[in-house]
């Protein structure tokens, strides 16, 4: 599933083209994703102005002019194409966004989706707080208020073990599994400890190695395990850099020790039992 540096990189790309686009038309092919897309998005959508994409979680939100937003969610396996020209609909293309920029540049976006797990939505701004996707996500980890005290707060009476309270999405949004084994790496956290017995100097760890995992990642574009893609069809590099995930077997690039893998809530999970306590 693509995860937070993967679903920032799309939207540095979007931010290249939509900002004051205007959507020609829009072409639904499929509307039975993980939620059935609105009858009306075509018609809601048409003539509208793109303003500069954001993103929350791991959902893209696309605001308009005239105070909607376009939300689109990548689900276990979405892609984004952005296609300059003629382009005849593929396979597992569901949505496509025909726009004109303020420089009077075509282009289509595409979304594709062979799982159909994501989700395409258009609603007004004063929804944005209560959309059922978005109104129970956690701190976003890049931002300032991912803190020591937020952590503490968060942590009170939980003895859930580390790895799925970072990937809680109601608690730190965007963290998905593979980020989570490799920040708790850099943070020389076991993934099995329970959370409410980490100590200041433990979660100031996990924030340090948060940011510097996901800013590396993102530099990079992203992480290509299966079928992660940046919009303009190149591959995400951050696979290269990876330390622990998908590392069954391998030497420790600390200490040389073997990388274990287990399951924890039914999750491949990668980790140094040396360096990680």
């Amino acid at each position: 599933m693509p995860e937070l540096p993967e679903v920032e990189t799309v939207c540095l790309a979007l931010s290249k083209i939509l900002n004051n686009s205007r959507v020609n038309n829009v072409k639904i092919t499929r509307k039975d994703l993980r939620w059935n897309i609105k009858e009306n998005l075509e018609t809601c959508l048409k003539e509208k102005i793109l303003k500069k994409p954001f993103r929350r979680g791991k959902y893209i939100l696309i605001p308009t002019s005239e105070k909607h937003i376009l939300l689109i969610h990548l689900g276990m396996s979405g892609t984004i194409k952005i296609i300059s020209g003629e382009y005849n609909i593929s396979k597992h293309d569901h949505v496509k966004i025909n726009i004109e920029t303020k420089e009077n540049k075509f282009f289509s976006l595409v979304y594709n989706d062979p799982r159909r797990f994501g989700y395409v939505d258009f609603f007004h701004v004063n929804r944005i707080e209560n959309h059922f996707l978005l109104k129970k996500l956690g701190v976003e980890p890049l931002q300032n208020d991912f803190t020591i005290h937020y952590l503490q707060k968060k942590i009170s009476k939980k003895s859930k073990c580390v790895k799925n309270f970072i990937m809680d999405q109601s608690i730190i949004a965007g963290i998905g599994n593979i980020y989570a084994s490799e920040i708790l790496h850099r943070a020389n956290i076991n993934p099995l400890r329970a959370v409410n017995n980490l100590n200041t100097e433990q979660l100031k760890s996990i924030i340090e190695a948060t940011k510097f995992i996901l800013k590396k990642s993102i530099k990079v574009g992203g992480t290509t395990i299966k079928n992660h893609m940046q919009p303009d069809g190149k591959l995400g590099y951050f696979a290269q850099k990876l330390q622990v995930y998908g590392k069954n077997k391998h030497n420790c690039n600390k200490c040389n020790n073997i990388i274990t893998q287990i399951n924890i809530s039914n999750r491949s999970t990668y980790f140094c039992n040396n360096c990680q306590k």
